[in-house]
């Protein structure tokens, strides 16, 4: 078509300079110059006509895969998402068998729509040490509901002792969550609690606040009646942290259980310099700590050289992110069970997030 257009104009400038240039033309040359201008109108037309219609022909396909895009996709699964975490932990422990433990978790997410999300985890452990303890099960589900700085959980939900930073529990309970405030937090449980080691009805209050970029603190309160017995527990609970600098924090933790009929007190005290981020290749954290943890206050404490609770020493440890969304961790702990005897525990952990 291009072509055709240039030849049109080459004639037509041929013609009309022939018409100045040289001798005044014949009729029969003015006749050709005008069929050959016709002719180049003609083309002109032809062309702007083909474009529009392309253009007309782009915009009708955009507008159809725009719609085959939206239409083509299923707004249930555009709600859901699925993250994972595969773990390897190993203990050695002193005059104890080493347990050796892979475990898949994978925590589905149902987004309903701005407010209300469903949140999961499904846990799958292998005992390489032991085969009949390897098991797979649902850990928790619930329903998480946000409206500003106002959240409401029910269902079956992670508890973390927020206030001492997981010296009286890291858990799961069953029930419903308040949660309030943002650099300044209220939350609110009540539910059953069955750690394995005790089952009874819980309440608890927990108030936690960032006071600055170096202080922060926190005071809570949790009861737990053990069901068919008139076993009970009442324990008040406290952390403060400082930051020293941007690599230096000191925490120190304490938790009394006015309930219990001796060792009725539990605190950890933990100095750290920087920390690993999973998201952060070559970072990297030390800590040394002090933990006195009985049974009867710590009840599911955090800490993982505590395979087995109710323990008194002290732990160092380190954590390094060799790649990104890995974390790896080696802990040592040298102490005594509050029942008597000597414990040396050996940890190690590596994950791998996706």
């Amino acid at each position: 078509m291009k072509k055709s257009i240039a030849s049109a104009l080459t004639a037509a400038i041929v013609l009309g300079a022939a018409s100045t240039t040289f001798a005044t033309p014949t009729d029969e040359e003015v006749a050709q110059l005008r069929a050959r201008v016709a002719e180049l109108e003609r083309i002109i037309r032809e062309q702007q006509s083909n474009s529009n219609a392309s253009r007309r022909d782009v915009n009708e396909l955009d507008s159809r895969v725009t719609e085959l895009e939206r239409t083509g996709k299923n707004p249930l699964l555009e709600k859901f998402s699925i993250s994972g975490e595969l773990r390897y932990r190993f203990w050695n422990r002193y005059k104890a068998p080493d347990v050796s433990q892979l475990q898949l978790r994978l925590f589905p997410t149902f987004k309903i729509d701005d407010h209300f999300t469903v949140k999961s985890r499904i846990t799958g452990s292998y005992r390489m040490d032991n085969d009949s303890e390897s098991n797979a099960a649902m850990t928790y589900a619930y329903l998480e509901s946000k409206f500003n700085k106002f959240q409401l959980n029910a269902g079956k939900m992670p508890l973390f002792t927020n206030s001492d930073q997981g010296l009286v529990a890291d858990d799961f309970f069953s029930g419903v969550q308040f949660i309030f405030g943002d650099k300044t937090k209220v939350i609110v449980n009540g539910g059953h609690w069955d750690s394995g080691i005790i089952d009874g009805n819980y309440i608890g209050a927990e108030v936690t606040s960032n006071f600055n970029d170096k202080v922060d603190a926190g005071i809570g309160y949790h009861y737990l009646k053990e069901g068919g017995t008139d076993n009970k527990a009442s324990i008040i609970a406290g952390g403060v942290g400082f930051n020293i600098g941007e690599d230096w924090r000191l925490f120190g933790a304490v938790a009394h259980n006015n309930k219990a009929n001796k060792d009725k007190t539990a605190y950890n005290i933990e100095g750290s310099y920087k920390g690993a981020n999973r998201n952060e290749k070559g970072s990297w954290g030390v800590y040394a700590a002090y933990r006195y943890a009985p049974s009867t206050v710590s009840i599911v404490p955090t800490y993982d050289t505590f395979s087995f609770v109710n323990k008194k020493g002290f732990e160092v440890g380190a954590t390094w992110t060799p790649y990104k969304n890995t974390l790896t961790k080696l802990a040592y702990f040298h102490g005594k069970y509050f029942g008597g005897g000597d414990d040396r525990t050996l940890f190690a952990r590596a994950s791998i997030f996706f």
